[in-house]
């Protein structure tokens, strides 16, 4: 068969025609760049995606962790919670189990050493200086219980000379005074230190001139010195804030006291403590810390208040049970 070249040309058009039709040469998301394309951009996607997650695992993970390592300290309600307040109060759970442990105290024994000496007379009446002071038996530590109880008999004298250093001026002029500690004994000793109280009183045989007072001493067992209450506070500041606010709960004193006097003004006098060394007289028992607040003659000259020691160990060097 004879097919005219002609006729041929055009069928050979109209083929290439449908071919460039179905495979477009480029710019139209054309199938010839595509494969390309999608082979870039498709792996682009799926590693950015991969990338996020594990970030956002890793991030949940480090927060997590300190929950994980604090989590034995927490009682069994503690550990089930996730909250970040529960993860928080851990250490101060544990502290608190810390410090409420029962103090290390020592066993002793002490007597009570009286030193009476007459000052002087007016008229038939004899002017008697008594001082009394605990002497410690039993310490392991025989030097030490010397050196304890020779500062206890010193600062029994030192405490009568600074009370009462003009006794012999007054009795000359015919004033009479007695001085004598009534009551003395040792509150607590052990975890490391002796905390003695001692009452006493100052007699002109006028009630509206007599004195009591009380003062107090702690002494560190491994030296056998006096430690001073600037040594012993951290932070008074805040012992007058817990004053004032009512934490401490008077044991001694005048019972309507607070009635006409605010805990406020109280503690107000120790507040050049850091300037003076103006600290109320402290004592400790096995699980409390007392102060001994001065009032003037018309509230009693004094009045003690007592805390927990946990309500208050945060401010102290040492305690009976830090």
């Amino acid at each position: 068969m004879k097919i005219k070249l002609s006729t041929l040309l055009l069928t050979l058009a109209l083929a290439a025609a449908c071919i460039c039709a179905c495979y477009p040469v480029s710019g139209d998301n054309g199938y010839r760049t595509m494969p390309v394309g999608t082979g870039t951009e498709a792996p682009v996607l799926l590693e950015t995606s991969s990338v996020t997650e594990p970030e956002v695992i890793t991030s949940e993970v480090t927060t997590l962790a300190p929950e994980i390592t604090e989590a034995p300290s927490l009682s069994t309600e503690e550990t089930t919670s996730t909250s970040p307040e529960t993860t928080t109060s851990a250490p101060d759970t544990t502290s608190e189990e810390t410090t409420a442990a029962p103090p290390e105290i020592i066993e002793f024994e002490f007597d009570i050493i009286e030193d009476s000496s007459e000052l002087g007379s007016v008229g038939k009446d004899k002017c008697l200086r008594v001082l009394r002071y605990p002497a410690i038996k039993g310490l392991e530590d025989t030097k030490i219980q010397t050196d304890i109880n020779k500062l206890l008999s010193q600062i029994a004298s030192v405490e009568y000379q600074n009370r009462l250093s003009n006794a012999s001026e007054l009795i000359k002029n015919g004033t009479y005074v007695g001085y004598e500690i009534t009551n003395t004994a040792i509150t607590f000793l052990g975890n490391g230190i002796l905390s003695v109280r001692s009452e006493g009183r100052i007699d002109y045989k006028d009630d509206a001139k007599d004195e009591s007072f009380v003062y107090c001493n702690l002494i560190k067992l491994s030296t056998g010195k006096d430690i001073t209450l600037k040594k012993t506070y951290t932070d008074f500041a805040k012992i007058m804030t817990l004053f004032s606010s009512g934490k401490f709960k008077q044991i001694s004193g005048e019972s309507n006291l607070t009635s006409s006097l605010s805990l406020s003004q109280l503690i107000e006098q120790y507040k050049y403590h850091s300037q003076y060394g103006t600290y109320p007289e402290t004592y400790f028992t096995k699980d409390s810390m007392i102060i001994v607040i001065e009032t003037n003659s018309e509230h009693g000259f004094f009045a003690e208040f007592s805390i927990a020691l946990d309500e208050v160990n945060d401010c102290l060097v040492q305690s009976p049970t830090k």
